[in-house]
């Protein structure tokens, strides 16, 4: 069994109106604080500093006065001016105090003021029982800091165990006076552990009242809580007016669920629901399901902005998306890694992928699993199940694959690789020997629903044998034999089992040349520079080959090797000090330089249709990370013969930090493949003067000759509240976006 951890912080996204009720829960709490949960004091007469203090050693809190007197018969402890009760972080500052003895109970006026951690409470009088834990506090005013919350109160008391009462409550993150927005309740009644009561709720802006309810009921605990999450309100051209309402349903400690409400007006009512979970030994789950009866039955393939969807057909009325991640634990060492992925048409994911919705609107997966999800406009969906255990010199890997044609073809030939395992050993020497060896083996049946399927089985051992030459170089000489055997199922109208043996060898000779500098740059003060030149010659040949077919695309199908490649690599390490002389490392960025040179191409007949070309393509591969706010990767290949750039990989962010932890970003991907793709896209959010900021979004393809996806925001943050305006075109479909935020008591999802 699993030993679970408490998800602390499962959902920042209280409602609005449930969040602001949520924070009078807080109020209990504060009221422990003052005092109530503390023992009586004992009380001393002693002089310092001008002041009679009332302490004990052994006691929990500390009185201090100007002045003190004590009657005798009636038990009772009179301090004056400047009272202060102390306990560790923990100060009560009054102008006068008193305190029975024989009852327990103390009273405080004037100037009220309690600090604990950053936190303030003030108010006019209170009176305390420290017997019984049970009191009060007048015209009270708690600030919380984290969030910046005002709390205010007529009175606030304790009448029960767990119960508490305010009345005349006013809850805001403004600060002020007369704040911008502001939740009030004439009575509220709270019980930790249960539930709260509300009389007269409203949601003021500034001091009008913009939403009532004459009474609601609450949820009051110290954990996660149950309850309605902010909607999301928006307009497409494709959906119409849309409006969507999660509710939120802590389970237990380790799981919770999310139900997403969505009714639009052109498609209809649509059904999310997100589950989640986590356990002690890091397993981890999110699975996620949308489904909708549309109230589109048939796909309009005349209509231009339904064509440009995808060419196929859709006649299916209802619609779902379910996906998922799961890393989960098992005994001995084993680990589970799921991924599922699966739509009900090649469309979906285009019409309802929106930023203000779909993915964006529900946990990104990829930041949850590290693991990435295919494409929006892949053609196919992967889900994926994979078991592993890792020991010292070895890993066992058994996985099993589904990928989905979305379109749903009459005569599906994807190859479906349903079974599959592989072990793995890794490098070891060999006793007395300078030689190291490695093995590998796997198995694998593929199933389609029409075409070849059967079973692949393969062995390939490898020896390694590295040593110096001389002082400066390393050579490296490495051996391996590939063996692979396949048969299939039924009828396959010839052979139904073929072998294959192939042997590789490669030869490694390099050497290293490295220079340190000193420098004095931010907190760097040595930088290393390391020149790699490497020179590889690899030969691969194969038995039998011309009566080898490959018959499922998984398998890898590496042909015939006979190459010499030149590698130059450069890296870039440097060594940080910081003022209390503490060091750290850091690459700040390779270079490298790949040149091949295919041999058999080069001894091959001349053909008058085709003149030779052993040169492979010139490849060069960048990276950069000179600072946390800087980073490049880039790589490039060029062609000797067609004499141009055939691939180019560009992936560039860059950050600015501005004041109050805010950041300018920059970020830039192009991706180009001659014949293949052609595309790119950029992101930048600038933080502009008094609390404007603005940034757009842009996807585009150059092969189809228009933008995928071109979106631009503009944001207004104020002290305790903001609003944001989204304007988005994608694939034909306009849409246009307002989102009010209440800050400190949750935030809707910005991007």
């Amino acid at each position: 069994m699993n030993r679970i951890l408490p998800m602390k912080q499962v959902r920042r996204n209280q409602g609005f109106l449930r969040g602001g009720l949520r924070c009078l829960a807080v109020i209990p709490a504060v009221l422990m604080l003052a005092g109530l949960h503390a023992p009586p004091p004992c009380f001393s007469k002693s002089k310092w500093g001008g002041e009679r203090l009332l302490e004990d050693r052994n006691a929990r809190w500390q009185i201090t006065a100007r002045h003190l007197s004590y009657n005798a018969k009636e038990n009772l402890y009179t301090a004056k001016g400047d009272v202060t009760i102390s306990k560790g972080d923990n100060f009560l500052f009054a102008e006068r105090a008193m305190y029975n003895e024989k009852t327990g109970i103390v009273q405080v006026t004037g100037d009220v003021r309690l600090e604990s951690h950053g936190d303030l409470i003030t108010g006019e009088t209170g009176i305390f029982d420290l017997k019984s834990h049970y009191g009060q506090l007048t015209r009270g005013h708690i600030f919380l800091r984290e969030n910046n919350v005002h709390i205010r109160g007529s009175s606030m008391m304790r009448i029960g165990p767990e119960t508490y009462v305010v009345r005349g409550c006013r809850v805001t993150t403004c600060d002020g006076d007369r704040p911008a927005w502001s939740i009030t309740g004439s009575e509220v009644k709270i019980t930790l552990e249960g539930y709260g009561y509300v009389k007269n709720a409203a949601f003021r802006i500034k001091n009008f009242p913009v939403f009532y309810l004459p009474y609601a009921v609450f949820p009051v605990k110290t954990k996660r809580q149950s309850g309605v999450l902010p909607p999301r309100v928006g307009y497409s051209d494709r959906n119409g007016g849309e409006i969507e309402i999660p509710i939120f349903w802590a389970i237990s400690e380790n799981t919770d669920a999310t139900f997403y409400e969505r009714y639009m007006t052109r498609r209809g009512f649509m059904q999310g629901l997100e589950y989640r979970y986590l356990a002690r030994d890091g397993s981890k789950g999110t699975f996620l399901l949308d489904i909708l009866r549309d109230k589109v039955e048939r796909k309009d393939l005349s209509d231009p902005k339904e064509a440009d969807l995808s060419p196929d057909p859709r006649t299916n009325k209802t619609r779902y998306w379910l996906r998922g991640r799961a890393d989960q634990e098992f005994p001995l060492g084993v680990n589970a890694r799921l991924d599922a992925d699966f739509v009900s048409d090649q469309d979906y994911l285009k019409e309802f992928m929106g930023k203000m919705y779909g993915y964006q609107a529900r946990p990104d997966l990829v930041d949850f699993s590290g693991r990435p999800m295919d494409d929006t406009y892949s053609p196919l969906r992967r889900s994926t199940l994979r078991l592993s255990r890792d020991g010292e010199n070895y890993s066992l890997q058994g996985q099993t694959s589904y990928y989905q044609r979305p379109e749903n073809p009459p005569d599906d030939e994807t190859p479906q690789p349903l079974l599959g395992l592989a072990f793995a050993g890794l490098p070891s020497p060999i006793e007395d020997l300078p030689l190291f060896y490695e093995v590998g083996a796997s198995h694998d049946y593929v199933w389609r629903e029409k075409g070849v399927k059967g079973h692949s089985i393969a062995f390939s051992p490898e020896l390694t044998y590295p040593f110096r030459l001389g002082r400066y170089l390393e050579l490296e000489q490495s051996l391996a034999f590939d063996s692979d055997v396949q048969w299939m199922d039924g009828n396959t109208g010839g052979n139904d089992r073929q072998s294959r043996a192939a042997y590789e060898s490669k030869t490694r000779i390099s050497t290293i040349l490295e220079k340190t500098f000193d420098i004095h740059w931010g907190d760097a003060r040595r930088v290393k520079h390391k020149f790699v030149p490497s020179l590889t010659y690899t030969y691969r040949g194969y038995n039998d080959e011309d009566r080898y077919r490959p018959w499922f695309e998984p398998i890898d199908e590496k042909g015939k090797i006979n190459t010499l490649t030149l590698t130059l690599e450069n890296l870039l390490d440097a060594r940080m000090e910081n003022e209390k002389g503490e060091r750290s490392y850091a690459q700040w960025g390779t270079f490298s330089l790949s040149q091949a040179y295919d041999l058999h191409e080069a001894r091959r007949d001349e053909e008058p249709w085709r003149g030779k070309q052993p040169f492979e393509p010139l490849t060069a591969v960048l990276t950069l990370t000179p600072s946390p706010d800087l980073d490049l990767k880039s790589e490039f290949q060029w062609d000797h013969y067609e004499d141009q750039v055939t691939l180019a990989d560009l992936s560039f962010e860059f950050r600015v930090p501005r004041s109050g932890g805010r950041k300018d970003s920059f970020s830039v991907d192009y991706l180009y493949e001659k014949g293949v793709t052609n595309s790119l896209s950029y992101h930048l959010d600038l933080n502009l003067t008094e609390g404007f900021s603005m940034g757009t979004s842009v996807r585009r393809d150059f092969d189809r000759g228009d933008a995928l996806e071109n979106s631009y925001y503009l944001d207004y943050t104020a002290q305790c509240w903001a609003v944001r305006f989204t304007v988005k075109e994608e694939d034909d479909s306009s849409s246009f976006m307002v989102t009010f935020r209440l800050l400190g008591l949750g935030n809707l999802p910005e991007k």
